[in-house]
């Protein structure tokens, strides 16, 4: 799939395109809004692969690393942040909220919202495992970017 599109973008681009490489292309975007987060309060099943939680994940195709801020918004108290993240060149990287720790953790059975900003164009997927029950349930969805 990655190779068709590829050389369907070759084709649209023409002859600019032969000393190109897919990270010429700055997939993605700068600015990224996950309107609704929350962390479950509790889990079930083995830890950590079924422990509930947010995370998002972040894709660098460029040639050039990722610097990240993230920062989280409320609706009774003032933002946190900024959590810095670095993402290499080239890579994929994937964060779950309840990990970062620094400037404080996100508190946990609590609605927020996040902004991630980097200097180099990104894509960032949103992701909830939400194992409270036996039934699990997963929610993904790409972030709404600017």
């Amino acid at each position: 799939m990655c190779d068709n599109y590829w050389n369907e973008e070759r084709m649209r681009m023409g002859d600019k395109t032969k000393d190109m490489t897919v990270a010429d292309l700055a997939i993605g975007k700068k600015i990224w809004v996950i309107a609704e987060g929350h962390i479950p309060s509790s889990s079930t099943g083995p830890a950590p692969e079924m422990t509930s939680h947010e995370s998002i994940c972040i894709v660098n195709a460029s040639d050039q690393p990722a610097l990240l801020t993230i920062t989280i918004y409320f609706t009774d108290r003032e933002p946190i942040g900024p959590y810095e993240i670095t993402v290499g060149v080239r890579r994929s990287k994937h964060v779950r909220f309840g990990e970062l720790k620094r400037p404080e953790a996100i508190p946990i059975a609590t609605e927020y919202s996040s902004v991630i900003m980097s200097d180099t164009p990104i894509v960032v997927q949103h992701t909830r495992l939400d194992s409270r029950q036996s039934e699990n349930a997963l929610m993904t969805t790409i972030a709404y970017s600017q």
